[in-house]
């Protein structure tokens, strides 16, 4: 396994999480599914992963959204690379067999009618996109073609569209989405979407919330102890780094989360300081400290630290910067009341705070959801870094 701190993993440097991609095709099953994380956290590597052993009978179709600003653009897309799928050689699945060149005819003649369509803002009751958009959905269902759609950042894909195109555009789309995943809900094609910049926050900025909430949602974890010390254990060996099964468990309990970027980036910090013997606990403090804390190359904390703007509105992101700013403060973390003491010193006038009605829910829901933070349910709730490296990296950057 070489190290990779950069794109994605695939093949032989993707470290096996079976049970996560098992649950991901056992919703899959049953329902459409949003796979939400941070970024950099291993969703991607995921899909690939599913791509590559698709479940049996499936055609996996895995597109990255953030290269589309249309809808056009997507829909032709994902018209495209199902038509070149089904034309591979190799074995055929029965029910590509059964329908012949009539289905691949018919994806021929959608893909020919779509480049025709201009797409631009218009106050037409119908997206100009709709009627292509709809003969795809019936060949999906007549065909019940068991194609897997894996859509990776569907909501920079809806960013995308709402700044060239308008929010009516989005709404648009979005309604149509969901009325085509509930007309597939019993029939074998399947959507599964990505976010890193939080689905909810992007359809609740634009007033549509409603149009998700048929996803079964799916959140990326870290890994867990057993795993990420097999991880550290594969990767220090397939690089000659040498580290025993104690500074394995220190590097884990410095960050205090298991990301497998970050046991990557460390793992290089180890390899490139040339040590002579097995690193000891100060190396690996100080490595912590120095590289990954305070590092260039952490990535990770960086785009934690960063991306609050894309996930909240601007009220939002004082109140959430605020929130992770007095956990910094502390190790046992904060009740529900002091968080509350928090936004009344944001906002103190109590008649101002009700004008933004749920905000202080909503900003502790997405902080959770996004893995910034972790609520405790032992005795009291108490909230805190889901992690101590986003903690330390939280007070180095606001101190």
């Amino acid at each position: 396994m070489n190290i990779k701190v950069g794109p994605p993993v695939s093949e032989d440097n993707f470290y096996p999480r079976p049970e996560l991609i098992a649950r991901l095709l056992g919703a899959l099953e049953h329902a459409h599914v949003a796979f939400l994380g941070p970024r950099r956290t291993g969703k991607t590597s995921c899909l690939r992963k599913i791509v590559a052993t698709p479940p049996t009978g499936y055609v996996p179709i895995l597109l990255n959204l953030e290269q589309y600003d249309s809808v056009e653009a997507w829909l032709l897309a994902m018209l495209e690379h199902v038509h070149a799928e089904l034309k591979k050689p190799g074995p055929k699945a029965p029910w590509l067999v059964e329908k012949g060149i009539s289905f691949l005819g018919r994806i021929e003649e959608l893909t020919i009618m779509g480049h025709g369509i201009k797409l631009a803002a218009t106050k037409e009751k119908t997206a100009p996109w709709r009627p292509l958009a709809d003969k795809l959905v019936r060949l999906l269902k007549d065909t019940n073609a068991p194609i897997l759609f894996l859509l990776d950042e569907f909501p920079v894909f809806l960013n995308l569209v709402s700044k060239k195109h308008t929010r009516e555009e989005v709404e648009a789309l979005l309604n149509w989405f969901r009325s085509a995943r509930q007309d597939l809900v019993d029939h074998a094609p399947r959507f599964l979407v990505t976010g890193s910049i939080g689905l909810k926050g992007v359809v609740r900025r634009l007033g549509l919330s409603p149009t998700i909430n048929d996803f079964d949602t799916l959140e990326i974890p870290p890994l867990s102890e057993a795993e990420a010390l097999k991880f550290l254990e594969v990767l220090a060996k397939d690089n000659g780094v040498s580290l025993p099964v104690s500074g394995r468990r220190h590097i884990l309990k410095l960050l205090g989360g298991a990301w497998p970027i970050l046991l990557q980036l460390f793992i290089s910090e180890i390899k490139e300081a040339h040590f002579k013997k097995a690193p000891v606990k100060a190396d690996l403090d100080r490595i912590y400290r120095e590289c990954l804390v305070a590092g260039a190359r952490n990535e990770y904390c960086t785009g934690m630290f960063t991306r609050l703007k894309e996930a909240f509105s601007e009220s939002e992101c004082r109140l959430a910067q605020a929130i992770l700013k007095q956990l910094c403060r502390t190790e046992h973390g904060l009740s529900r009341e002091e968080f509350e003491a928090v936004h009344a010193a944001l906002v103190p006038v109590p008649e101002q705070r009700a004008l933004h009605g749920d905000e202080l829910d909503y900003v502790l829901d997405t902080l959770k959801h996004d893995g910034y933070v972790h609520q405790d349910f032992d005795g009291e709730q108490r909230t805190r870094f889901a992690s101590h490296i986003l903690r330390d990296f939280w007070t180095r950057k606001t101190s």
